[in-house]
């Protein structure tokens, strides 16, 4: 599940999003980053600590809710991705965060983008 639309234009040489279009032989960096994994660690070990903590105070419903928010903060964390497409032309500008989406479905399209920007570099 990707967030927006994003397509790679073999023919024009450009990555076309829901807002922007970007030419590949300007990108430098495309990367692709899980920016809510450390939080969703976070989280998942404080709800796990507070069961181990105060399990013996919880009722059998209250610590299957908190090890259900416990789980789906860290699924969130690990599925969650960030797709930035990076170059001179676009550093300190909020245009470099361009997808949102699952990161499976992210570093796909990754790998997709840098496959058409192997010839185009090659060529320079």
């Amino acid at each position: 599940m990707i967030l927006g639309h994003v397509q790679v234009d073999h023919e024009n040489g450009a990555v076309n999003t829901h807002r922007d279009s970007y030419l590949l032989k300007s990108l430098t960096v495309v990367s692709v980053r899980r920016p809510f994994l450390e939080g969703g660690i976070l989280f998942g070990a404080g709800y796990a600590g507070f069961i181990f903590a105060f399990g013996d105070l919880l009722f059998w419903h209250e610590i299957a809710l908190t090890l259900v928010a416990a789980c789906s903060a860290l699924v969130l964390g690990f599925r969650v991705g960030q797709l930035k497409l990076l170059s001179r032309d676009l550093r300190g500008s909020e245009l470099s965060g361009a997808i949102w989406g699952s990161y499976a479905d992210l570093n796909a399209v990754r790998r997709d983008i840098v496959r058409a920007i192997a010839p185009i570099k090659g060529d320079a």
